[in-house]
């Protein structure tokens, strides 16, 4: 699995009645980059990609976390007609991660791509992280 940095995380901390005594809701927002290149002669890939976002929180504090991805730049290089490519996010999970003490999202994304070139250099995510503070 590859790891990547973000850029532009932005995080929004409320306060909250939720269960089992969570009282706050941080939603995180930024841009993860990466490089993910398709050539003309592969026709598919998938990479799962790793990156930490929003506060440092102990264990005891952290509840849960629910996130979503999109890709949000990608160039492709046209060598001929029909040509056509497809990204999917085929599945994102956001978890405590006890090293960092962060929440881990995990991203995979399959390219594929008919008689064309594909990079994707970044991902937009959405994180909500319930803790207990």
């Amino acid at each position: 699995m590859p790891a990547t940095n973000t850029i532009g995380e932005q995080v929004l901390e409320a306060v909250v009645t939720g269960p089992d005594g969570a009282n706050r809701l941080f939603t995180c927002t930024g841009i993860a980059n990466l490089q993910m290149s398709l050539t003309r002669t592969q026709e598919q890939t998938t990479e799962t990609w790793t990156f930490l976002v929003g506060p440092t929180l102990p264990r005891p504090q952290f509840y849960r976390a629910i996130g979503t991805a999109s890709v949000s730049l990608q160039r492709v290089d046209i060598q001929g007609a029909p040509a056509g490519f497809t990204v999917h996010i085929v599945s994102v999970e956001a978890d405590w991660d006890d090293e960092s003490e962060r929440v881990e999202m995990r991203v995979e994304v399959l390219l594929s791509s008919d008689m064309i070139g594909v990079n994707i250099n970044q991902l937009r995510y959405w994180v909500t992280i319930l803790a207990k503070i």
